[in-house]
């Protein structure tokens, strides 16, 4: 396996930096502007001033999503995380910034000759077989192209950008000191905490050697389950800014024609899925963090195939523990143990009042989407991450584990794709067994 030193990413040249600065920081300024409006606008009643603040979360959404498909980059992942974080963010934010795809234009062929001969020492024609100049995917980090090893084994052959460190670390600079000002005058609009997140987890997606361990780790944890698999990594072709992977050709999990012709059973899918995810999630604690459909595959059997690893998750052991506990008190209407539970967890309310936190687990189990529309696939991700702001913004809990919030993401994509294929899997007697499993190993061990 190659692997490549890392002493940080190399500043961009100053007049591109500042270019991206002076972007950002005119949208910043146009934006702040839109609500300092509203807040010297005297005499607005307390309904007029909530509608006006969502009318301009909404314009603030979609110029941001417009500046983030103009830069590409760090700013994608900036909007995907903020729509991720439904605790934080208005609702309005999530709902617009959901949509945004990592759907970017393709890097010409001799960037991605060059990057793989940097981290691999030689020419891609040099070290496989038909390396095909279109890559079949392109994303706001990196692209994948097809190709064969010179021993003959179809792979997948993902390529970070050239240069997307530097812009990467440039725009975490810049965002982070806009964030910075943001707090410092306006209290109600602090989000140096997210800013704090995305320094520690952004970085790890750029190194494809964390990728591959990490979709090793979940191969040797499900390893056991005929109906999961994972690519293997070709480690004598991966570097940190290349990673080589075996090919698999599946069906997307939500297109439903293609499982029917195939002769696939959608119901057996959503509940080996089901499975894969609350195994992953309360008996190993360490899972698959990036919920999205495009990230799912089927194979006859049927198998459920699970790609990119760039966002996976470890759990503490104690929180894995509470979690569970947390499940059970859910289902069995236990509202002392859950408040117990949501406590140890880390979550936090307005007051010592219970009631939001009962709330909030009765919700658990519905961030899938209102319950009679169906899913359409682009439509997954913004409809769990709405669900879900709708769900915090009413119950009013102060302070969630980011940890606790990727998983309501896992749940909700289970929800949504287990309606999108008419699925009768029963969420509840699924995770059941596994929480109460973990549970009574908790009890026992402590009992030791």
């Amino acid at each position: 396996m190659a692997r490549t030193s890392y002493t940080g990413a190399r500043p961009l040249p100053l007049h591109t930096r500042a270019h991206r600065f002076a972007l950002v920081g005119w949208n910043f300024v146009a934006i702040y502007a839109g609500y300092k409006r509203i807040q010297r606008k005297k005499g607005l009643s307390p309904g007029e001033k909530d509608r006006r603040y969502s009318a301009q979360h909404q314009r603030a959404a979609e110029r941001i999503y417009k500046l983030a498909t103009r830069m590409e980059g760090l700013l994608i992942k900036t909007c995907q995380f903020i729509s991720s974080r439904a605790d934080v963010a208005p609702p309005e934010y999530v709902a617009v910034l959901s949509h945004l795809q990592d759907r970017v234009p393709i890097r010409p062929f001799p960037e991605v000759e060059a990057q793989v001969r940097r981290e691999l020492g030689a020419s891609p024609d040099e070290i496989y077989d038909g390396f095909e100049r279109t890559p079949v995917a392109s994303a706001s980090l990196a692209q994948v192209h097809r190709a064969r090893t010179k021993d003959g084994r179809d792979v997948a052959v993902k390529v970070q950008y050239p240069g997307i460190e530097r812009v990467v670390e440039t725009d975490l600079v810049n965002i982070s000191i806009l964030v910075r000002i943001l707090a410092r005058i306006e209290r109600n609009f602090d989000f140096r905490v997210l800013m704090d997140e995305m320094r520690k987890y952004v970085p790890r997606e750029l190194d494809f050697v964390l990728e591959g361990e990490s979709a090793e780790r979940v191969a040797r944890d499900l390893a056991h389950r005929a109906d999961i698999r994972v690519p293997k990594v070709v480690w004598e072709h991966s570097a940190r800014r290349v990673l080589t992977l075996e090919y698999i050709d599946g069906i997307k999990i939500s297109d439903i024609p293609r499982l029917d012709e195939a002769g696939i059973d959608p119901n057996q899918v959503a509940l080996i899925m089901t499975e894969a995810y609350c195994e992953q999630i309360l008996v190993h604690g360490f899972f698959h963090a990036d919920p999205h459909p495009g990230n799912l595959l089927v194979m006859p059997g049927p198998v459920v195939v699970f790609l990119d690893f760039g966002l996976a998750k470890e759990l503490p052991d104690e929180f894995r523990r509470n979690y569970a506990r947390l499940i059970i008190a859910i289902i069995g209407g236990d509202h002392e143990a859950m408040v117990q539970a949501f406590r140890a967890l880390g979550f936090k309310t307005r007051s010592d009042d219970p009631e939001s936190l009962i709330a909030l687990g009765k919700s658990f189990f519905e961030v899938g989407g209102p319950e009679a529309k169906p899913y359409v696939d682009v439509d997954v991700m913004p409809e769990v991450n709405e669900r879900l702001a709708r769900i915090l913004k009413a119950n009013p809990v102060t302070e969630i584990p980011g940890d606790v919030l990727l998983i309501f993401r896992v749940i909700g994509l289970m929800s949504g794709l287990q309606k999108r294929l008419d699925s009768r899997v029963n969420m509840i007697d699924t995770i059941t067994p596994y929480a109460e499993a973990e549970a009574a190993g908790a009890a026992g061990a402590a009992a030791g």
